[in-house]
């Protein structure tokens, strides 16, 4: 699991994550994604395991052919795609045919898949999909400092490729301005011993106090081949309130410091009694 810090300023995550991987997306799109609401203990990420709407089950959808992806405002060619899509063929600059092959029902990845997958595309491109969530009624709580998040995904690739997803979320107050983000991405080809499928990451931080709106990117980010071979499954999103010490905690402190300072004071009336001895 990699447990990645927060950065303090977007910018800083745009220099990061590369101009490429975005494809063009500004940060003002991101915003314009559907706002949908919060709550504690729950996943915030509408559509997150890629299980509403249809999924391509060939993998060459492009333009108006992608499926509808709801709850998420997509660029480019960034589709939905079946486990176990049959693929297609495609004859080179040399006029050779060429068979592009996508994950199937087997590759590792989450047990509970079902039956589709987020897919960078049919196309030579990198693409994102975003969308953007509510927490203002959680508003008391995150600016108390009691607000924790655990992010998580499956992601991952495909053989050799070098296609990549990576899922960044963006903390913002009420001016929109962001307080700091949180990013897992996938493993390299040379992590995953260049094996396709998708692999569990996941970060874990507090709030930013101030926060009113997590807009989340999933970015499939683009390298070589006939598509965009960036894999994702089974986002998630969890904002936990940080619980208040108890009574019974509360206690034990005070126990503790009355313990020391009577340690305190036997040390210092054995030293008195000690140095008359000396004299």
């Amino acid at each position: 699991m990699n447990k990645l810090a927060i950065f303090p300023l977007f910018s800083q995550v745009m220099a990061k994550i590369g101009t490429s991987s975005i494809a063009g997306l500004s940060f003002s799109l991101l915003l314009s994604s559907p706002i949908y609401a919060a709550s504690f203990g729950t996943n915030l990420i509408v559509n997150g395991n890629a299980e509403q709407g249809q999924g391509d089950s060939i993998g060459n959808a492009v333009g108006a052919d992608i499926p509808t992806i709801p709850g998420w405002t997509p660029t480019g060619s960034f589709s939905v795609l079946k486990y176990g899509a049959t693929g297609f063929s495609f004859t080179n600059p040399l006029s050779n045919v060429v068979n592009v092959t996508l994950p199937s029902t087997d590759v590792p990845g989450p047990s509970n898949r079902g039956q589709n997958l987020f897919f960078g595309g049919a196309n030579r491109a990198s693409s994102s999909a975003s969308q953007l969530i509510d927490v203002s009624d959680l508003s008391s709580t995150i600016d108390a400092g009691q607000g924790t998040f655990n992010l998580s995904a499956w992601l991952g690739g495909y053989d050799t490729d070098e296609d990549s997803a990576s899922l960044n979320i963006t903390f913002l107050d009420e001016a929109n301005q962001s307080l700091g983000i949180a990013t897992i991405a996938s493993p390299t080809p040379v992590q995953r011993n260049n094996i396709t499928g998708l692999f569990l990451e996941s970060a874990d931080g507090s709030v930013p106090m101030g926060t009113r709106q997590i807009n989340v990117l999933l970015n499939a980010n683009y390298a070589r081949g006939r598509v965009n071979d960036a894999y994702a499954d089974n986002l998630s999103l969890v904002i936990t309130k940080v619980p208040e010490p108890s009574i019974s905690g509360f206690f034990l402190i005070g126990i503790s410091c009355f313990t020391a300072y009577r340690l305190r004071r036997y040390r210092q009336v054995f030293q008195q009694i000690t140095s008359l001895f000396r004299c």
